[in-house]
């Protein structure tokens, strides 16, 4: 038996767009109360979102300082937060797999990135073993799944 570790459809779980575009306040501040999309989820840190949301927005400040014309376009879109707050959370799924699935083998599938990693599509289809060597999901940003050998039928996280 396998269960597989999928990040695009944890993504739209777990941490949609939607949501993460509501941690920008139109004045480029961190709304808080818009993190409430983590409280029920047990293995990821709100800290650690926060934190990442935070570093995201002051960089949005500063692009604003030097062009202040780019501000409208930047909070609407908000394109980068989002991108980053999904790349906090598969890194911290990824972790929460490690341990608990940590011995057990998987196969490393594909990514659904639009330009899938080089040094990653050469291990596309092979066997590892979880908790050895980098594995999808370590690398901040990777979208490769993995399916784990393990008599689990659903994924425990």
């Amino acid at each position: 038996m396998s269960i597989k570790f999928e990040p695009s459809k944890l993504i739209k779980k777990f941490a949609p767009a939607r949501k993460i575009k509501k941690l920008v306040s139109s004045r480029a501040t961190l709304k808080k109360s818009a993190l409430s999309f983590v409280n029920d989820i047990d293995f990821i840190s709100k800290k650690s979102i926060a934190r990442v949301a935070l570093k995201t927005i002051n960089g949005y400040k500063k692009r604003i300082k030097a062009d202040p014309d780019i501000e409208k376009e930047l909070l609407k879109d908000a394109a980068q937060l989002v991108q980053r707050v999904q790349n906090e959370v598969i890194f911290q799924i990824g972790n929460e797999l490690k341990d608990r699935y940590h011995g057990e083998s998987y196969t490393w599938l594909p990514s659904d990135a639009e330009e899938p990693r080089p040094e990653h599509q050469l291990n596309y289809g092979k066997v590892f073993q979880i908790g050895e060597g980098e594995m999808p999901g370590d690398a901040f940003g990777c979208r490769c799944g993995m399916e784990i050998h393990t008599a689990d039928s659903t994924l425990a996280i």
